[in-house]
């Protein structure tokens, strides 16, 4: 047990919590809180990978499994449920549907990127920011015409194979242009 006390998993387990808290926020209908207690888990989460790179001990795999446990229940469940339960309601069967949507998208983003890792880009935009645009619109009680739309777009824009840079890949530019281009030759193939 020893071995999977690190920073990163204490970081990782910081976004849980948060994640955690912020459902119960949901259904006490605090949805401004519960969107702050997810942007706080997308600190989380960025500090966690960062402690996790600079860090030689500790179980890779445990860490990366709690990583995508934890992006799971912040990123992907709180904010589908914070937007069905503040504003998608009105619209039980096709609300539920887009969160839905989200939220396996969400999965399998994760379960994607689990699988294949890139210093430069992420393929398909990453959950948290995903999950963060969602909170804020659940937080401002964005009319149900325009938060389901936005929904689907961010589950299909998490499942696709556009190029995100990552933190690393904005500082390098010139690679990450290079990918950019790769990925416009490869769309117009």
């Amino acid at each position: 047990m020893k071995e999977y006390v690190t920073l990163a998993n204490a970081l990782t387990s910081g976004s849980l919590v948060a994640g955690f808290f912020s459902v119960l926020l949901i259904f006490r209908g605090d949805y401004y809180l519960a969107a702050g207690l997810i942007a706080l888990a997308a600190v989380f989460d960025i500090l966690d990978g960062a402690a996790a790179r600079r860090s030689e001990n500790g179980d890779e795999a445990f860490g990366s499994n709690l990583d995508s446990l934890a992006d799971m229940v912040s990123f992907g469940a709180a904010p589908a449920l914070a937007l069905y339960m503040s504003s998608l309601y009105v619209l039980p069967v096709v609300g539920v549907a887009a969160c839905l949507v989200f939220f396996l998208c969400g999965a399998w983003r994760l379960a994607r990127f689990s699988t294949c890792k890139n210093r430069l880009y992420f393929v398909g935009c990453p959950i948290p920011g995903a999950g963060v645009l969602v909170a804020v619109l659940a937080a401002v009680g964005a009319p149900p015409l325009f938060a389901l739309p936005v929904a689907l777009v961010l589950g299909i824009l998490m499942i696709g194979t556009m190029p995100f840079p990552t933190l690393s890949g904005l500082r390098n530019r010139e690679e990450l242009s290079e990918v950019v281009e790769e990925y416009r030759q490869a769309r117009n193939a």
